[in-house]
């Protein structure tokens, strides 16, 4: 069917250790433990159902998003994959990727899940602040963050992005341009640079924080891109950028 357009996959890990209060997605604070198997089945189920919409195309790239994905075991994660791949052709080249927070334990599994089949892993480290970290409820600190990247880079992946976030609360021009040079410095293939906007039915949603103005958040936006520019990254989408190829 050579009018269709390519076909991907995206997968979805629904947990979290805890809400971020920016957070809008389907996410949940985890309760007890992941039911790792179980879900895996019922995703896989969820895939047979879906088979006859795919009409035999083979899958360009898969995404896996969440929640947390790295909260999932290797084990279950190549069964996952396995499963996935059992049920529907994958192009040879195909880029599969999985986000990850940089906790130590969930780092330490990104080569499991390399064996499983995921070539790109995207990190969420979103600030390397402690402070703005813990403003925006996340769990890990900025040598946790930086430990996964360079593990991820240690693996010869296809690929691996970091989740970077600027306008965050309080955040001086200063303080956003080191969370930018830090991230360079870690030599990612890709970066998404995201700006923080405060969404409906989230806790900062109801009780907003102090953001930077907008004309702070040109100056960090302007300049931040120039040191994006002069590192060698292309900018191609809003808020994504990438090494050339």
């Amino acid at each position: 069917m050579p009018d269709l357009p390519p076909l991907s996959l995206y997968i979805h890990i629904p947990w979290c250790v805890q809400k971020c209060p920016y957070c809008d997605f389907n996410s949940h604070a985890l309760k007890g433990e992941v039911p790792h198997v179980e879900y895996v089945q019922h995703l896989l189920r969820d895939l047979e159902n879906d088979l006859p919409l795919t009409h035999g195309r083979a899958v360009r790239t898969i995404f896996i998003g969440g929640g947390t994905p790295s909260l999932l075991s290797g084990e279950a994660m190549q069964m996952l994959m396995d499963g996935v791949r059992a049920r529907l052709p994958l192009a040879t080249d195909a880029e599969i990727t999985m986000e990850a927070n940089p906790g130590t334990v969930e780092a330490d599994r990104f080569s499991a899940y390399q064996l499983a089949g995921i070539n790109r892993i995207s990190i969420g480290v979103q600030s390397f602040d402690p402070q703005k970290l813990e403003r925006l409820g996340r769990i890990h600190g900025p040598d946790e963050a930086k430990r996964a990247a360079q593990l991820a880079e240690g693996l010869h992946l296809r690929s691996f992005n970091l989740d970077l976030m600027h306008g965050l609360p309080d955040q001086s021009l200063e303080e956003a341009l080191s969370d930018l040079k830090q991230a360079i410095a870690l030599n990612p293939p890709h970066l998404s640079w995201y700006q923080l906007t405060i969404e409906p039915n989230t806790l900062f949603g109801s009780r907003p924080p102090t953001l930077p103005d907008d004309d702070a958040l040109w100056d960090i936006f302007e300049q931040g891109d120039r040191l994006l520019t002069a590192a060698g990254y292309q900018q191609y989408e809003t808020s994504a950028y990438a090494k050339p190829g």
